[in-house]
């Protein structure tokens, strides 16, 4: 019974942290809020659909090891950053595509790029994924 109880509260402190740290992200969009080392993005194309809509909030975190079939943020120039899905790795480049596109992205990239790993979506007005 305690277990229930303790998981319980567990929960109930995550959602109320992700509703807190969402509040901040939408009512003050160009501050950076990372808790705990992980990124709060916007998705702003349906290049990932069905996976992630354009809309959606997504935590990104840094890891050490990316894997194909991850979804990754990554930077190709200043100021724009890309969500897409490994779909080949040679030692530390990646090649990515979006789930949504008919071809794999045009650059490849490496691990010094990616902002990191999609951890979690929150899909506003629908349901968490």
């Amino acid at each position: 019974m305690k277990n229930i109880i303790k998981s319980d509260w567990i929960l109930i402190f995550s959602i109320i942290f992700l509703i807190i740290v969402l509040f901040l992200k939408i009512y003050f969009p160009n501050k950076k809020i990372q808790p705990f080392g992980m990124t709060i993005l916007k998705v702003s194309s349906d290049s990932m659909k069905p996976v992630l809509k354009k809309g959606d909030y997504i935590l990104i975190r840094k890891q050490n090891n990316y894997e194909v079939g991850d979804i990754i943020t990554y930077i190709i120039e200043e100021n724009c950053l890309v969500t897409h899905r490994i779909i080949e790795k040679y030692e530390n480049v990646f090649i990515t595509k979006g789930d949504n596109n008919n071809v794999k992205d045009s650059k490849e990239i490496t691990i010094e790029k990616i902002l990191g790993k999609l951890v979690f979506c929150f899909r506003k007005g629908d349901e968490y994924i």
